[in-house]
Order: structure tokens, then C-alpha cells, then sequence
């Protein structure tokens, strides 16, 4: 078994039957706001010039199902003038659904989205699983775990005659897959990619608070990691779906992000291996590992040699320091794109697709529930209204911040106004949003979480591959 790097969460697993692509995101950019980190280095993306037979999704965020990068995999390279060069149809993907009704929490909705997004990028051969269920191949058997969330998400355990490959993706540890390898029949398992999870501090992102107990959220990092590779029990261990940095897309200095929001590295995970007894290495975008015989072994022959990063230098950048300052939110510098509409038209769209959002249902239970968002204008007006979600109305309050006009203990939010319209005309991924707005509720979440936004950004990354 051959597994190639691709970055984050993206790996090529050549079995010798069939070629598997798990979770891509294959451009250096995410969006405006995250990118690999290492970088991708040049010439990578020919390592799937040969076409892929299959990709598995471990679940739908847009990291580990990127609309671009599966835009990019419909077409092949080479084709001989009465070839078709669409190769989309012929590859199966497969992806986790649910056992049971979804819950409206706001970052799972998406999930439901990923049958029309795949058919639209040109896809056919679905093969949608229930995290549990196991998946034969040519040359492989995929063996599927369920996620420890409130959403469709799987770890998947590859099993070829080389080998055992876990690839944990993001998904959190769930007490069946606990049960399943306690049990004496378990399969052993050569290599483990375990998510070191950049639990961030609450309120960092959203309400722009300073860090308070720096120590919780890598205390928790840590309990999660040291658990998973517990039960997995892996002859190596790789830290995993950790492959970016924020940076954006102009001139804001992000780096106060970068300092607050991973408080567990690969270098934190891999010095924690080692503390513990366990073996463990670290890898990236064009390195390639060769299991066999039970043994996972970092080789030369990828497009990065076994030695061509330093690791400690590379995360580094992302370095969890406590006494990092967090900056106020600040609407007139923290925004994006243009305002061309009302404030008063804006929120009332977004009122509008906030109908039938788990916000929306809890505030119709409490029949109370009332939100103050302020918006700055273009001209630099700040002015804060008062939205009811349950009577659908909008009163202005008057200048000024949200946090200025509370008056019964509301949630909030602040935000620009060319900001919010373009979330709402889908030309910002909600994803990429992050530090261009301040709130202290679910509110945006909410609505732009909505697989009506995933199927429009499809759309619109369509539009843009062909160039129309």
C-alpha cells in the first residue's frame, strides 16, 4: 500500500488495484481565509494525472469536500481526439449519510447537500454508506466508523494485502469504534492519521475575547489525542488533518489567529507520541509512505524526500501563545466586498432564510427569542437594529454598535454591511467569513450553513470553470 500526501486532511492510497482519494482539497487556497500550510509544493497535482478510481469523503466541510478541487478531478489529462475526456462518471464516491433524521445543527446541514453537489460537478457512481457499514474493493475493503458528532461523519480503516491504514479525518472517537477494536478479531493496524484537533478557545473567532483559560482547550486536544491512539493502538501514528494556516486573501495581519486558535500541533501530538512510548512521525504534501508487513515507512521516493521538511520551523508559525493579543472587532477594517443594497433590505433576506433554522425553531419555543445585529455601511454609518425572528420584523435601534443596545440580555451581532450581502448573494463561503464578524449566537451559522448556500456555491464555482 502506498499513501501519498496531499496535504491536511488529502491522501492518495494506491492499493495496486485501485487508486483512492480521501477527503481532497487539492488547490493551495481554501478560500479567503485558510491555506495549506505546508504549502503545497509545485507539481503535485500531476500525482493524480492517472485518474482516481475512488474518493471518500469523511464528511462534507468544505476542507475535506472542496467544490474546486472536485470540479478539477471531472476532466482527464490526456485523451486521444475520439476519447471523451470526462472521467467523473466512472469514479465512485463514497460518503456518510445518517442513520436517522438530521439534527438542525447548523455546521451538520450541509451534509445533506453532498448527493446533488457531486451529480453537479458530474459525478454518477455515488455510494453513500452508514458510518458502520464496510465497502469492498478490487483491491481493498473499507471498513467505515462513526463520528463522535451531530452530523454524518466516518473514519475509514483501508485493508489490502500490504496493509491496514486508518484515516481518521476530523472525526471525533465514537464508543462503537472503541467497541469494535477491543474485540480479540480486531484487525491490526499499521498506520493511524489521528486529528490533532485545533479545539480553540471559546470566543476567540466569533466574539473576539481575549483567552482566559489557555489551558483547558489543550487540555482537552490532549485527552482527545492521547484516547484516540489508545484505542487504535497503531504500530506508527501519524498527527493528522492539521494542514493550515490562516492568512487571507489581502493585507489584514492574521497572525494573532494563527497564535490563538491551535493549541495542539503535530509537534505538540508527535512530542506527545514520544512521551507515551508510541511511534510516531510526521509528514506532508508530496512525501509518500509504503506500508508493508506491517511496518509504515516514510520513503524518498515522493516528490518531498523523507527529510525535506522541517517540521518544528513549519508549525512554528502556528504556535499557541497564551499571551497573544486577540483585536477588538473592528467593522470598518474587519469587512469585505461592497454594499449596494439597504440595510433594511439585507436584513430582511436574512430573515427571511433564517425560516426553518434550528434558530429559528428555538425561537419559536421560546417565543421571545430576539437577536441585535448592527451593520456598518460602506459610508461609515454604524447602526444597530433589533430582528424578530418570530413576528419577522425589523426595528432600527440607532447608532452604534449591537453591544451598545442591549437591553434584556439578546444575542448579537456585528458585521459590515457589503459583508453580510455578500454572504447572502453567495460570492463569501460562510466558511471564509471567519474574523469578519463578531456575535455571540448562532445566527449566521444558521443560515449560511443551509445546503441552499452549499448548492449555490457549486453554482457559481461552475459558472466560473467555465469561465462564464
Amino acid at each position: 500500500m502506498r499513501l501519498t500526501s496531499l496535504g491536511h486532511a488529502a491522501v492518495l492510497v494506491e492499493t495496486g488495484s485501485e487508486r483512492i482519494l480521501v477527503d481532497p482539497w487539492l488547490t493551495q487556497r481554501l478560500d479567503r481565509f485558510w491555506e495549506h500550510h505546508p504549502a503545497l509544493p509545485d507539481g503535485l497535482e500531476h500525482v493524480l494525472d492517472e485518474g482516481v478510481d475512488c474518493i471518500v469523503f469523511s464528511h462534507h466541510h468544505f476542507d475535506h469536500h472542496h467544490f474546486p478541487s472536485l470540479a478539477r478531478l471531472q476532466d482527464g489529462v490526456d485523451v486521444d481526439f475520439d476519447d471523451s475526456p470526462r472521467r467523473a462518471p466512472d469514479i465512485t464516491c463514497v460518503y456518510p449519510v445518517g442513520r436517522v433524521p438530521p439534527t438542525l445543527t447548523a455546521s451538520g446541514l450541509g451534509h445533506q447537500a453532498i448527493a446533488w453537489t457531486l451529480r453537479r460537478l458530474g459525478f454518477e457512481r455515488l455510494h453513500p454508506v452508514t458510518p458502520g457499514d464496510t465497502v469492498t474493493l478490487a483491491g481493498a475493503t473499507l471498513r467505515t466508523f462513526v463520528s463522535d458528532v451531530p452530523f454524518p461523519e466516518m473514519s475509514v480503516l483501508i485493508e489490502t494485502a500490504d496493509g491496514t491504514a486508518m484515516l481518521c479525518g476530523d472525526s471525533l472517537l465514537h464508543d462503537s469504534t472503541v467497541e469494535f477494536l477491543e474485540r480479540p478479531e480486531a484487525p491490526r493496524i499499521d498506520i493511524a492519521f489521528v486529528p490533532a484537533h485545533s479545539i480553540s478557545p471559546p470566543g476567540v473567532l466569533t466574539e473576539r475575547r481575549p483567552l482566559i483559560d489557555p489551558e483547558a482547550p489543550l487540555a482537552r486536544a490532549r485527552a482527545n489525542f492521547d484516547r484516540y491512539t489508545d484505542v487504535l493502538s497503531a504500530t506508527t501514528t501519524v498527527p493528522s488533518s492539521f494542514g493550515w494556516k490562516v492568512s487571507g486573501d489581502g493585507e489584514q495581519d492574521y497572525t494573532w489567529c494563527n497564535r490563538t486558535i491551535f493549541p495542539f500541533s503535530p509537534t505538540d501530538a508527535l512530542r506527545r507520541l514520544r512521551e507515551r512510548g508510541r511511534d510516531g512521525l510526521l509528514w506532508g504534501p508530496g512525501q509518500v509512505i509504503e506500508v508493508s508487513d506491517g511496518k509504515a515507512v516514510l520513503t524518498d521516493d515522493g516528490l518531498i524526500p523523507a527529510d525535506g521538511y522541517d517540521f518544528d520551523s513549519v508549525y512554528a508559525e502556528v504556535a499557541f501563545d497564551p499571551q497573544a493579543h486577540v483585536p477588538a472587532f473592528d467593522p470598518a477594517a474587519d469587512r469585505y466586498g461592497r454594499q449596494t443594497r439597504g440595510c433594511e433590505e439585507l436584513l430582511g433576506e436574512l430573515l427571511d432564510r433564517l425560516v426553518a433554522t434550528d434558530f429559528w425553531y428555538r425561537a419559536l419555543d421560546s417565543g421571545t427569542a430576539q437577536h441585535v445585529i448592527s451593520l456598518h455601511e460602506d459610508g461609515g454609518t454604524q447602526t444597530a437594529f433589533l430582528l424578530d425572528p418570530v413576528a419577522g420584523r425589523i426595528v432600527r435601534l440607532g447608532k452604534g454598535a449591537a453591544r451598545e443596545h442591549l437591553f434584556g440580555g439578546e444575542s448579537w451581532t456585528e458585521i459590515a454591511a457589503s459583508t453580510l450581502q455578500a454572504l447572502l448573494e453567495a460570492h463569501l463561503l460562510f466558511g471564509s467569513s471567519y474574523s469578519l464578524w463578531a456575535s455571540n449566537s448562532n445566527l449566521l451559522s444558521a443560515v449560511f450553513h443551509h445546503p441552499s448556500y452549499y448548492t449555490r456555491h457549486v453554482e457559481r464555482e461552475l459558472q466560473e470553470s467555465d469561465g462564464t
